[in-house]
């Protein structure tokens, strides 16, 4: 394996939620390059999961998979218990899974596609952070992010209002843990 870009983040034990594809995928895998022990979480996207954490073990790093539904809350904590497992502890958590889902219009809105996109975006990266910081407490220090959206500043675009709000949550809720846990050096 080369040396890494970012030697502070060698040996440490990272999840990345929603890490199959996408910006989840590229943060496994820099993770992985910078030298850090990487849990690859998916949902639905076996195959896509298996191809990161294939490219992670390939390139000399260490990739674990978990799977599960992290819009519910046991799942989500379960998720971060089995990442823990696998690793040993946990020096980071990254909140990745999440996404639009569809573009409904306001007055669409019903609470089936309410409950699907709030509990994507923001219920799994609660209930993950919660199940998180006891594992984080416990290395002494840690991190914790959470990836959001653009929509969050600007409302996003027709039928984007909910999954927008959603991501304001998620930059709220950021700010709102830092301020809890940064004495702790999380």
């Amino acid at each position: 394996m080369p040396t890494p870009i970012a030697p502070d983040l060698a040996g440490k034990r990272v999840l990345i939620t929603g890490a199959s594809t996408g910006i989840g995928a590229a943060a496994a895998r820099a993770f992985a390059a910078a030298g850090s022990r990487v849990v690859v979480h998916y949902n639905a996207s076996r195959d896509a999961a298996e191809a990161v954490a294939a490219d992670i073990r390939n390139g000399g790093g260490e990739a674990h998979l978990v799977q599960g539904d992290v819009k519910d809350s046991a799942t989500a904590r379960r998720v971060v218990e089995d990442g823990v497992r696998a690793l040993g502890g946990l020096d980071a958590l990254v909140n990745n899974a999440g996404g639009l889902v569809k573009r409904v219009p306001i007055a669409d809105i019903d609470d089936g596609i309410y409950d699907e996109i709030v509990d994507l975006n923001v219920r799994s990266l609660v209930m993950a952070t919660a199940a998180g910081v006891p594992h984080l407490r416990k290395s002494g220090r840690g991190s914790i992010i959470n990836v959001t959206s653009i929509a969050a500043r600007h409302g996003g675009g027709p039928g984007a209002a909910l999954y927008a709000s959603a991501k304001g949550f998620v930059s709220t809720f950021t700010r709102g843990i830092a301020r809890e846990l940064a004495p702790e050096g999380i």
